[in-house]
Parts: structure tokens; C-alpha cells; sequence
């Protein structure tokens, strides 16, 4: 279904200072499309892409800003993440929301991040479990979302390539995946759930599981793009994506969502 939300007043001032960046010429520069919706898709992961909230999320709301004109309307799309990454790297759809490196070998990453991505862990309230390395989620089952990367260091300890031992990992593919795992979690079903600390908190305090559940923050600082089909339109988005995050209007955009969404680690 395409997303209702339309522009906001940040949005409007966003798209106004694009016209002020400095014109490349045509032939370097691929057109963005027109006359039909750009399409993304996302599973739930709010603060930064919500179906079920008053605002549609941090990211949902930067691809409006950044892509959206009068023929070229956005559209958000709701999936479990495994289905948005191959619909996206088989050109079905314009992109992903919130992809981390090593998500994808082929799809397209801009330059710029979107938006911080902090890897967190969730426990039952009376587990005494502390992380404080890799090393210490040996013994653990842990819930995370399928295909979902958290960084280089957790993936090496998450996803062996060798013989190394692993914690028990138990992937899952739906389109609200971090509540899928908290319940898992409190029914006892599984140890720890690995996700992002802002997308954790958020579905802690918005589904009510705070009471049964703590949240630890690994330490880690991770990074989340846009992600685009590697075609010319890809292409286009991708450079599109960098110049308007370059542009002075994209920095007071990031800063008004800031506002509303609270400190998402954006980079500067």
C-alpha cells in the first residue's frame, strides 16, 4: 500500500534547498524517474520505519524528504526484511530502509549513512548476563532478525566461517520481527534478543515489556544506509541520496528529525 504520510514543513524547506545545490552536468548525472512511485520496503523497525505509530519513522520520513516531488510520489512498503533485501537486489522495488553493511553483496550503499545503528541486547529481567565481548555470547540463544548484520566484531562471534564455536542462534523472517522476538523472550523460548538499543527500547516501552525485560547497550557504533538496486536508476538514488545529506537543507532536515525522534547517532 503506498505511505500516506506526506510532506512535512522540514520536507518542503529540504526540497526547496536541493534546487540551491550546484548543477553537475546532465551526462555525469543520472535522472531520478518521474511520472511513477519510488517504492522502498522495510519490515517494522521503529523509531525508524513504524506501520503502527503516530509518525511513520526516522528514515520513512528522510526518503520523503529527499526523493519526493509531484511526480514522483514515495511509497513505503511493508515486509520481513529477507523479502525486501531480494526484492530489492532483483530490481522489484527502489530500495531498502535501515540496510547495514555485509546485508547485501549487490545492492547499491551510498557514500553518506543514514542514521546510527547501535547493536543492544535484551534480557529477561532476572538474567544477571552482562556483555562485555564477543566471547560472552557463547551458551546464549539469541533471537535476531534473519539477515540482519551488526557489525564486523558480533558477526565474526554470530556467524562463524569456520569451526568456531557459536552461540545458538535462531533467525526470524516476518514483518515485526523485534516484538516477535521479545515475546519469544519473555515465554522463554530464547536467552537474549540482539537488536537495534533504539528499536529495542522503543518496542519495550510501546507493547509493554518493560516490566519483564532489560535492555544493555553493547558499546558498539554501527552505521545504516539506503540501499539501491545496482541499475541506473540505483545509481541515480544513490547520488541523489549523497548531494541532498551534503546540501545545507539536508543537515537542518536530519536536525529537525533529531528533534522529534530523539539522538539517533546520526553521523555528521
Amino acid at each position: 500500500m503506498p505511505s500516506p504520510h506526506r510532506f512535512a514543513p522540514w520536507a518542503l524547506a529540504l526540497l526547496a534547498g536541493l534546487l540551491l545545490v550546484p548543477a553537475e552536468p546532465l551526462r555525469a548525472r543520472p535522472a531520478l524517474p518521474e511520472g511513477r512511485p519510488l517504492v522502498f520496503a522495510s519490515d517494522e523497525w521503529c523509531p525508524y520505519v513504524c506501520f503502527e505509530s503516530t509518525r511513520p519513522g526516522y528514515l520513512v520520513e528522510l526518503a520523503h524528504a529527499i526523493f519526493e516531488a509531484p511526480a514522483r510520489p514515495v511509497e513505503i512498503r511493508r515486509m520481513s526484511w529477507l523479502r525486501a533485501i531480494r526484492e530489492a537486489e532483483e530490481g522489484r522495488i527502489d530500495g531498502v530502509l535501515g540496510a547495514a553493511p555485509g546485508e547485501s553483496d549487490s545492492l547499491l550503499y551510498p557514500a553518506r549513512p543514514a542514521a546510527g545503528d547501535p547493536p543492544a541486547f535484551a534480557v529477561r529481567i532476572d538474567d544477571p548476563w552482562i556483555f562485555n565481548s564477543a566471547s560472552d555470547l557463547l551458551g546464549r540463544r539469541i533471537g535476531l532478525t534473519q539477515d540482519y548484520r551488526f557489525g564486523p566484531g558480533l558477526d565474526r562471534a554470530l556467524f562463524p566461517s569456520g569451526p568456531a564455536a557459536a552461540p545458538a542462534i535462531e533467525p526470524l523472517a516476518n514483518e515485526r520481527p523485534t516484538w516477535s522476538n521479545l515475546r519469544k523472550l519473555v515465554e522463554g523460548r530464547i536467552d537474549t534478543v540482539l537488536d537495534n538499543g533504539h528499536v529495542l527500547r522503543h518496542e519495550v516501552e510501546r507493547s509493554g515489556f518493560f516490566p519483564a525485560v532489560r535492555i544493555m547497550d553493547s558499546g558498539i557504533e554501527n552505521r545504516v544506509f539506503m540501499a539501491f538496486p545496482d541499475t541506473r536508476t540505483g545509481r541515480a538514488l544513490a547520488e541523489h541520496f549523497d548531494r541532498a545529506m551534503h546540501s545545507d537543507a539536508g543537515r537542518k532536515a536530519v536536525a529537525g528529525l533529531v528533534r522529534h525522534y530523539g539522538p539517533m547517532d546520526v553521523a555528521p
